[in-house]
């Protein structure tokens, strides 16, 4: 939806009011671009990347996590991501986008060939030229963390019924 109002219903230059860009974060304290920068798109490759990724996963997130574990899982990755990025990249850095990976592997073993191409490609495309490496990697790590996390209390809670 944002991807539509800032790439295709507005003019590109609206997208710098939500980005992450560093040094607006350190000297006018806008720390709502550490979250908003989460649900914006750089171009068609970016969400295309992030829909193949929903069609690949989606039912597995929909029936491994709830909707708040979920949305825990999104943001504190897409966070991490952020936060990481805006003390390793330069002040003057732009980005957008946020990280995701789910542990639910081992319910569905035919996932695993799907996630190891699609994790392939996700790591390809975060060395290209004008993308932001270390939001991708402290995202990915944190989303791992995370899901692993709520993955084992999830197993917990399985034993004990």
């Amino acid at each position: 939806m944002f991807y539509i109002g800032f790439n295709i219903l507005l003019e590109s230059e609206y997208m710098y009011y939500l980005a992450q860009i560093n040094y607006r974060i350190f000297e006018n304290y806008e720390i709502y671009r550490l979250i908003s920068a989460m649900f914006l798109h750089a171009d068609v490759m970016h969400i295309f990347s992030n829909m193949v990724a929903l069609l690949i996963f989606g039912a597995v997130v929909e029936l491994s996590y709830s909707k708040v574990q979920f949305l825990i899982i999104y943001f504190i990755s897409g966070l991490i991501g952020n936060i990481f990025s805006l003390f390793l990249l330069s002040p003057y850095t732009m980005s957008l986008g946020a990280a995701f990976i789910i542990i639910g592997l081992d319910e569905d073993k035919t996932l695993i060939y799907l996630t190891l191409v699609y994790l392939a490609y996700f790591l390809l495309t975060s060395f290209q030229p004008g993308i932001n490496l270390w939001a991708h990697l402290f995202g990915l790590a944190g989303g791992l963390g995370l899901g692993y996390l709520f993955h084992l209390k999830k197993g917990r809670l399985k034993e004990v019924y």
